[in-house]
């Protein structure tokens, strides 16, 4: 077992129960052995390490364990699947073709001011992807982004005010050419 950093097993865990990985119920071994299989611990204390996060995992509702037909089943809870998209949406990142296409990729929104928390952190959360910032609710890429510009405006709740413009022209391209290297 790695040196796993502070959450990093949770993360690991919850994603892994969404994607399929850990199958819902174990079967022949107590103690959700297939979880014991992801991560291989060598000896107790990483065995006890693993059992501490599935037991905040469930004392946090992330996470519910039961038993079904004599086994035990780990199913993950509505607050467990909304850390999941937390943890998908802290991980985005945009992929940069080897080759661009030509085209523009502008973002733009505008967000009503009772959702300004959502607005701060879509701006965060574009800047931090990489997008070009061409105004205070405009940004710009050269790179398609629309899936994650959906999970994005999905997740905060305001898909419905912004808009995905893919352009061949645009002023100021040779400043943004410039900021992405082209």
């Amino acid at each position: 077992m790695k040196k796993y950093t502070r959450g990093e097993i949770a993360k690991i865990i919850l994603k892994s129960i969404i994607a399929g990985v850990l199958f819902v119920t174990v079967l022949a071994l107590p103690g959700l052995a297939q979880v014991y299989t992801l991560f291989q611990p060598k000896n107790a204390r990483e065995r006890y390490r693993i059992n501490r996060t599935i037991s905040n995992l469930q004392k946090q509702k992330f996470i519910r364990i039961y038993k079904k037909d004599g086994k035990d089943v780990v199913e993950i809870t509505k607050k467990g699947k909304r850390k999941v998209l937390m943890y998908n949406l802290a991980d985005m990142k945009i992929s940069h073709p080897k080759r661009w296409d030509g085209w523009w990729r502008i973002v733009i929104f505008d967000i009503p001011e009772n959702k300004r928390d959502a607005r701060r952190a879509i701006n965060i959360k574009f800047k931090e992807m990489g997008l070009y910032s061409l105004q205070k609710s405009t940004f710009v890429s050269p790179y398609p982004c629309k899936k994650e510009l959906d999970f994005i405006g999905n997740y905060f709740g305001v898909r419905n005010n912004i808009v995905y413009i893919k352009a061949k022209e645009m002023e100021a391209s040779a400043d943004i050419k410039k900021y992405f290297n082209l």
